[in-house]
């Protein structure tokens, strides 16, 4: 069973995509992390080795712990929720596609 070379093409650019969307989860990762913390009102503390987030803290509270109070945006969350869809389509397609190109197909 011949898989022709366009099958391939699609394949290995739906790969390059996906590949695109993990690496750039990765090297973004702590954005993320902050945006989803931050989506509440949150106390915000920096330690030697990372960044501490307190929820359900008021400011004053925030300021004695020696720490920053960022007021929340509600609309954060949809930052990592886009791009989870966006990595399960093309992940999605990829997937099929690599599976038409090996030749495995569902049993009919």
């Amino acid at each position: 069973m011949a898989v022709n070379q366009t099958t391939w093409v699609r394949t290995l650019g739906w790969g390059v995509v996906t590949a695109g969307l993990y690496g750039f989860l990765f090297q973004y990762s702590e954005v993320f992390e902050r945006l989803a913390h931050t989506t509440l009102d949150t106390c915000q503390l920096h330690t030697d080795t990372d960044t501490q987030y307190h929820h359900k803290v008021s400011p004053e509270q925030c300021a004695a712990e020696g720490g920053a109070f960022v007021a929340g945006t509600w609309w954060y969350v949809f930052a990592p929720i886009a791009l989870a869809f966006a990595l399960s389509y093309t992940h999605g397609i990829f997937t099929g596609l690599f599976w038409d190109a090996v030749g495995l197909r569902a049993k009919k």
